[in-house]
């Protein structure tokens, strides 16, 4: 029975196509993805590899997760109504960071909070450590002020991680804003 030879060429077209279609479908993996609130008001972007997990704090109004590079984010969004009139940004930044210490088991450390621009909004951010349930974490927490809102953006690692994982957790946070018009809610 005689074969018939498929030119090399044709073996040539084939590869590459396969190599472009290949290529296009890691691009896709590779984009990061914006996720919106739960009231479709505000979003984040976090990278490639990052997934919605609605599995991280039930409270939470965002919530994100790279557990392959031990990297979460929440979203807690507080309406300003609820406080005070006079409670400044400063003053909710001492809030959540002594709720924050409170909460984990272990002496924390925390630096001084920092003054930060979100997309416009005056925002602190800090970075805390401290162990929960035996494992040893760190915190890199933004908070921003909204007309009428007051956010707080949680991310985590763990603390052998805080130096390789620090930027990408920081770069999250400073995605923070109000949502684009259009598109899925999550």
């Amino acid at each position: 029975m005689a074969r018939t030879k498929v030119p090399n060429y044709l073996l040539a077209i084939a590869l590459l196509v396969c190599v472009v279609a290949g290529c296009k479908q890691l691009q896709s993996l590779a984009k990061p993805s914006t996720l919106k609130s739960t009231d479709g008001k505000f979003q984040i972007t976090v990278p490639a590899g990052w997934k919605a997990d609605s599995t991280l704090n039930e409270k939470a109004d965002i919530q994100a997760a790279n557990p392959l590079k031990e990297m979460y984010v929440i979203v807690l969004t507080e309406a300003a109504s609820d406080f005070s009139e006079d409670v400044t940004l400063d003053q909710y930044t001492d809030l959540t960071l002594n709720s924050m210490k409170s909460n984990l088991g272990s002496a924390a450390f925390a630096t001084q909070p920092v003054p930060v621009s979100i997309n416009g909004n005056q925002a602190m951010q800090y970075e805390l450590q401290g162990e929960t349930k035996k494992v040893k974490l760190a915190y890199v927490v933004t908070n921003v002020k909204s007309s009428d809102h007051f956010h707080q953006i949680v991310s985590w690692t763990l603390q052998s991680k805080l130096d390789e994982n620090r930027k990408t957790l920081q770069d999250v946070a400073t995605s923070f804003g109000p949502a684009a018009p259009g598109g899925p809610t999550p």
